[in-house]
């Protein structure tokens, strides 16, 4: 029987791949004009850190990232996105795909498919505009992942209002497994005035056959479907910027009342064409339920900010001396001096 189903489904994947080819060679017979052309892309992240007082003893030269790429564009409305990407995670270098999908346009439809760049997060971080000084806050805290592997859909019905879905495996670009696991996401952009976002997100995520002894065995604990929601508003102009997001997370990692949820507000000043003052200050609120011994601190700092000036001598050259005040859930606080470097071509 299961042999008959995955015949099945490599006839609808081969014929699916077929219409691809056609419509992709018929589209290019109609638009003589065009010419399939690529771009390359390159992002470096570098910075020095020094602790200050009783965390002097931190510090140092470290590459965050680094990630090459590229896009292809076969068609006027068919690409291809494949991107590398370089980082440090516990003391190791690892290598990996950070994007790797096929994309097609119709008018005001988008659709991605392969190992797509999710949205939930996109328009805060872009807001924020300072990734190579720090994640936004949904990365930062492991509320979700910036890449995964499944379908995404965007539409924009109107110039002020743009409706995102997406199906994704649930875990993220290091683990492409094939299960039963699948996380539903669907947001909202709207533009309502010159200079105004507001964004609101909200997914759940259902592990197949998921029970309490998969979980942590022994301990009475509940399985619960984790759910979260994330709410934007940011303004703009010429003088100054400010954004602030709102998110919550229940049933982390499966477990009923593992719950957190965070605000991060950011401001930018532009003190002349080439410098700006920035500062963002993040909260974030953790409730563990009765049993779980799961350890918030590898992933999350209850407070973090974030305050300095930044140098851009020309587009792709970013250059930032800031203040840094990070601490810990469990008390504690340390003090630091940065200076980052984001080169993003």
């Amino acid at each position: 029987m299961n042999y008959r189903k995955n015949f099945v489904l490599r006839k609808v994947y081969f014929s699916i791949l077929i219409t691809t080819c056609v419509c992709c060679r018929m589209q290019a017979q109609e638009t003589e004009e065009f010419k399939p052309s690529g771009t390359p892309m390159v992002w470096l992240i570098s910075d020095y850190k020094t602790g200050l007082g009783e965390h002097s003893d931190e510090g140092g030269f470290s590459v965050g990232r680094a990630r090459l790429g590229y896009k292809y564009q076969a068609t006027p409305s068919v690409s291809f996105t494949g991107a590398m990407d370089m980082k440090f995670k516990d003391g190791q270098r690892v290598v990996n795909y950070h994007y790797a999908y096929l994309e097609w346009m119709y008018q005001n439809l988008t659709i991605d498919a392969g190992l797509v760049p999710l949205i939930q997060f996109a328009v805060q971080e872009t807001f924020w505009g300072r990734r190579y000084i720090e994640k936004s806050f949904q990365d930062l805290n492991d509320f979700a992942y910036p890449s995964d592997v499944g379908l995404k859909v965007r539409y924009k019905f109107t110039d002020w209002l743009e409706v995102d879905a997406s199906i994704v495996n649930g875990e993220g670009l290091l683990q492409l497994n094939t299960n039963k696991t699948n996380r539903y996401g669907l947001g909202a952009t709207i533009l309502p005035l010159n200079g105004v976002t507001l964004r609101a997100y909200l997914d759940t995520y259902a592990k197949f056959g998921e029970n309490k002894k998969d979980i942590e065995p022994n301990l009475p604990i509940r399985a619960a479907n984790q759910s979260s929601i994330a709410f934007f508003a940011g303004y703009r102009n010429d003088i100054f910027s400010l954004g602030a997001e709102y998110n919550r997370q229940t049933a982390k990692k499966f477990v009923k009342g593992n719950n957190y949820s965070g605000v991060s507000v950011y401001a930018r000043v532009p003190i002349s064409k080439k410098f700006d003052w920035f500062a963002r200050y993040d909260y974030v609120d953790t409730q563990t339920a009765a049993g779980s011994d799961y350890n918030w601190s590898s992933i999350v700092n209850k407070t973090l900010f974030i305050s300095g000036f930044e140098f851009h001598p020309f587009k792709a050259l970013q250059l930032s001396p800031n203040y840094r005040y990070v601490e810990s859930i469990f008390g504690g606080g340390a003090h630091y001096i940065c200076i980052n470097l984001g080169y993003k071509l």
